[in-house]
């Protein structure tokens, strides 16, 4: 695997070299120093903790020193349109990386991040009650640092994403995955989620699954379910007595 990777950084610059013409080539990263560093803004990570939302690593997702709001995510994945003159990115993946967002009523998954650099938006395939949606848009960002390039020590890449926001199909979704309520809806739209800071260096790792993460469909919390429960006794009770 590493052997490919090599490969294809090569064949990745060579074309580079020759081609006047921007084309997309895709390049696996599982085998390098590799990864994206997300950050919960700090005004928005104080307001979910206020209301009982926390967050947890799955998969390849590691806290950083321990932190509940700062989540490591190796990258597996990046694809460059690159040219003669030009180099700029097309996509990214974190395959096997997810987060689990955990209201005090409910709960969701988001899995196998990617990166959409034609539409600025950050993708995942999304797990609630009712299921999984594969690929689903979560994160509108802005491109705060775009992709730099470094030959020091050989070639590697950094670049800087920030302006994290839901995307009003994920507004609805976390608002009804969660059970918020409306004054928690109502600043949705304006909560900042956040910096994805992305750095890709030729040093080799190991031990890294690229294999698409598959994270179990959330369930509510112990005591809603027994609360449910409660609400179906006293129903079946009030039929017998009426």
């Amino acid at each position: 695997m590493a052997l490919l990777t090599r490969i294809s950084w090569s064949v990745g610059l060579g074309v580079w070299a020759l081609s006047a013409q921007a084309i997309p080539v895709t390049m696996p990263t599982t085998n390098l120093d590799a990864e994206a560093i997300y950050t919960f803004q700090q005004d928005t990570a104080s307001l979910m903790d206020s209301m009982g939302i926390s967050a947890h690593a799955l998969g390849n997702t590691r806290a950083v020193n321990g932190s509940a709001w700062q989540f490591m995510m190796p990258v597996t994945q990046v694809t460059l349109d690159i040219g003669l003159f030009s180099l700029k990115p097309e996509s990214g993946f974190a395959s096997g990386a997810g987060l689990l967002i955990r209201s005090e009523w409910g709960a969701l998954t988001l899995a196998n991040f990617g990166l959409d650099f034609k539409r600025n938006v950050l993708t995942a395939d999304l797990g609630t009650a009712a299921g999984i949606t594969r690929t689903f848009d979560v994160y509108s960002f802005t491109v705060d640092k775009g992709l730099h390039l470094s030959t020091t020590g050989g070639l590697s890449m950094a670049m800087n994403l920030s302006h994290m926001t839901l995307t009003g199909g994920a507004q609805t979704a976390f608002a009804n995955a969660l059970q918020l309520e409306e004054y928690a809806v109502a600043v949705l739209p304006l909560m900042d989620f956040g910096t994805l800071d992305v750095n890709i260096s030729p040093a080799l790792r190991f031990g890294v699954s690229d294999q698409a993460l598959v994270a179990a469909i959330p369930e509510p919390p112990r005591f809603a379910t027994l609360g449910l429960g409660l609400l179906g006794l006293a129903f079946v009770a009030r039929r017998r007595l009426s």
